[in-house]
């Protein structure tokens, strides 16, 4: 069986090892045809089609506590594998999870295995009911996930060919990523420290053309976090808000781990596409976290200019891991002309423009939204209490959240040597006079907060709404509900339930 199989439920995963060829160069191979197959139920069977070169016989040399010996027929090149029974899984004599080592022999006596991951898990399309979006959430573990894969954010059509991951914040947060009948495939398994509870992280699945071409991409958060239960959301000005960052782990400053995981994702103005955020929580170097490829190799930042060729929407789709700076000449804007990419318009929350980085349902925050709000911890107690807890909670006086003070990316190159841009900076430059001297230098306070609204505004800057930590003077802490930014700086989002006007 190629690909997936939608109301099936167990991942079966084949790695191919050849054997080294021996001094006779006597080898073999055994291929299976798919990275995955979904069973409905406990007790089902499926057949797994191979195909072997130079191989005599197969057997299976380890296979998951309580699973049956798969049949195997080498001439028609099919594995019959059985899940074990609910009433064996349930007793503990099976597992739901396991591996099948297959072993095979050449005429010559050399040796070529096969790996074959099994799973009892569960299957949920993202996009059923018409619900496409450019960012969808997976919240459950070992679930294989389906969305579609053949429309954009807007439901405009795509010539997709293959998918693939173009990066993820943990090596294996996506397995099996498969393409069939329109649908992108993946699986999602247990965190590996904590296998009750969900393996996190975020990911970028492209869509490419027959020539390898990248046509869209789609942000798929990985968190035990469903906005639409209860807690996750905050009403603010009659707009129903996520309570936590777009792409955030974790929306609590209690602890320097749980800080990061609260940054979220970071977003030009009017791209659709996320950059990950900082390695550490002070974010002190302005370096990004880690990011893989779907084989679990490095994938990197890049940067690039503004100009005619480079600061266009389709440039931005087809390379979302460039972080587009801005010059004088584009005024600033990763965008080189003010058409090439925008979000949604401020007064009206009913729409969702192609670009929209949200999920379905949900759209980037309007200015309104962050009207009135204030800081709502004491302000007079010194600046101990505040120093490393990277954000504030912000109250309308009916509702309140943490936002997490996470900086910005840099929109443009700032040293002489050409460097900066695009890299993490999350300080708050005060000016502070030397008593003696008299001389005043700015001093950088450890934490600032941007959110990007929707409100464009003129001279090619947006309005976000932003906050401060002021070590110096905390009294003088506070916030911005409209602080005009350039366009190619790469801050948070959050995002409010889509609504009729």
């Amino acid at each position: 069986m190629k690909g997936f199989v939608r109301l099936m439920t167990v991942v079966v995963t084949a790695a191919v090892f050849i054997a080294a060829c021996s001094k006779d160069k006597d080898s073999g191979k055994i291929m299976l045809d798919s990275s995955a197959v979904f069973f409905a139920a406990a007790g089902g069977t499926e057949t797994v089609t191979f195909s072997v070169s130079n191989i005599k016989t197969i057997s299976v040399t380890s296979k998951p506590a309580g699973w049956s010996e798969p049949t195997i027929d080498l001439v028609a090149g099919t594995l019959v594998v059985t899940a074990p029974s609910a009433e064996d899984i349930e007793s503990g004599d099976a597992v739901r999870t396991g591996s099948f080592s297959l072993s095979g022999t050449t005429p010559g006596g050399s040796i070529a295995s096969a790996t074959l991951f099994a799973g009892i898990v569960s299957t949920e399309d993202l996009s059923e009911g018409n619900k496409v979006a450019n960012s969808y959430i997976a919240t459950q573990k070992e679930t294989n996930y389906l969305f579609d894969a053949m429309r954009r954010g807007d439901g405009s059509q795509l010539a997709t060919d293959h998918v693939g991951i173009v990066w993820q914040s943990k090596s294996g947060l996506l397995q099996y990523l498969d393409f069939e009948d329109g649908k992108a495939s993946f699986y999602v398994g247990a965190d590996s420290d904590n296998d009750k509870i969900i393996k996190r992280g975020n990911a970028i699945v492209g869509a490419y053309d027959a020539d390898g071409v990248l046509l869209w991409s789609w942000h798929v958060w990985v968190a035990d976090y469903n906005p639409d239960a209860e807690g996750g959301s905050v009403d603010f000005n009659g707009y129903t808000m996520m309570s936590r960052n777009l792409g955030a782990l974790d929306n609590d400053n209690s602890s320097s781990d749980k800080i990061l995981a609260s940054y979220g994702l970071y977003y030009q103005w009017g791209r659709k596409d996320p950059f990950i955020g900082p390695d550490t929580y002070q974010a002190s170097q302005g370096a990004s976290a880690t990011m893989y490829s779907g084989t679990g190799g490095r994938v990197y930042l890049k940067t690039v200019e503004s100009s005619a060729e480079t600061g266009t929407a389709e440039y931005a789709v087809q390379n979302p891991v460039t972080f587009i700076l801005g010059t004088s000449e584009s005024g600033y804007d990763w965008r080189w002309s003010e058409d090439a990419g925008s979000w949604s318009p401020d007064d009206n929350v009913g729409s969702k423009s192609v670009n929209d980085p949200c999920p379905y349902g949900w759209r980037v925050a309007p200015s309104a939204a962050f009207k009135g709000l204030a800081i709502k911890e004491p302000l007079d107690v010194g600046y101990e209490p505040y120093y490393d807890k990277f954000g504030w909670t912000l109250t309308d006086g009916a509702s309140e959240s943490l936002f997490i003070g996470a900086g910005r990316r840099i929109y443009r190159n700032i040293s002489d040597e050409n460097e900066g841009g695009g890299s993490i900076q999350n300080f708050y430059p005060t000016p502070v006079q030397d008593k003696q001297t008299r001389n005043t230098a700015l001093y950088n306070q450890p934490w600032v907060g941007y959110y990007w609204t929707t409100l464009a505004a003129a001279e090619r800057k947006s309005s976000a709404f932003y906050f401060w930590f002021n070590k110096s003077d905390v009294e003088t802490s506070g916030v911005q509900e409209s602080a005009l930014q350039y366009r190619s700086n790469g801050m948070q989002v959050r995002c409010v339930k889509v609504r009729t006007r």
